[in-house]
């Protein structure tokens, strides 16, 4: 990955997280029933602005329907806002792609250890554990990291 994409998605990542803290978790339908009241405007109001049916935007905003993107684009919009999804990373991608290396490093590993057992020729664990790291290395930035 290019240093600039890596630093781009290191701020979306970020932007993210701070987003998550300020909304604390906040659904959806809440956050669309909080806006519209805020703006002084009825489910029925709501529902006429932006075409999605009023016994739909109360069952999102109790949390009883989970709505598409196609109708949260078109409630927000008739809420004067614009809609932002974005993607928050359980983890750094970098650990990603080191778990991800080391899982198939350890499965080859692993599947020669197997040949080997059946010759009586298993080296030490030692040994083992070096095989692992060298082949995890080499899959970090490799096209088959994520061939499993």
């Amino acid at each position: 990955m290019k240093k600039s994409e890596k630093l781009f998605l290191l701020d979306i990542f970020k932007s993210s997280k701070n987003l998550q803290k300020v909304q604390q978790n906040i659904s959806v339908g809440d956050l669309i029933g909080l806006i519209r009241r805020q703006l002084g405007m009825s489910q029925r109001v709501l529902a006429r602005k932006s075409k999605v049916y009023q016994s739909t935007i109360s069952r999102i905003e109790s949390g009883v329907l989970s709505p598409n993107i196609d109708t949260l684009n078109k409630l927000f919009e008739a809420l004067s806002c614009s809609l932002i999804i974005t993607a928050r990373p359980y983890e750094d991608l970098d650990k990603v792609k080191i778990k991800q290396a080391y899982k198939q490093a350890e499965k080859k590993v692993n599947y020669l250890l197997g040949t080997m057992a059946l010759e009586k020729q298993r080296p030490d664990q030692r040994f083992i554990e070096e095989q692992i790291e060298e082949e995890k290395n080499k899959l970090i930035n490799s096209k088959d990291l994520w061939d499993e």
